[in-house]
């Protein structure tokens, strides 16, 4: 098993302050991950798909009183960067 991918994630997860953005982070890498296994997207593609997730839940917070920041749709996509391989 290839640990490197879990520790960087693991160094990323706790490098962010705020407990919202890291569930926003997690929710990018789990969007993106699960987005290219089951619809067979390119990564790109699935990082499309987290940042549109991140991008509907902003607006969705602004129509129902909810805390809009974009910091939280970056950290969507933070999140979805780290499934990349390089």
């Amino acid at each position: 098993m290839d640990w490197a991918p879990l520790l960087l994630t693991g160094l990323a997860f706790a490098a962010i302050p705020e407990d919202d953005k890291k569930m926003h982070f997690a929710a990018g890498a789990a969007i993106a991950k699960t987005s290219e296994q089951v619809f067979e997207l390119t990564p790109l593609q699935a990082c499309g798909v987290a940042l549109v997730a991140g991008v509907a839940k902003e607006a969705y917070d602004r129509r129902f009183g909810g805390n809009v920041e974009g910091a939280d749709a970056l950290a969507t996509m933070g999140g979805c960067m780290i499934t990349f391989r390089f």
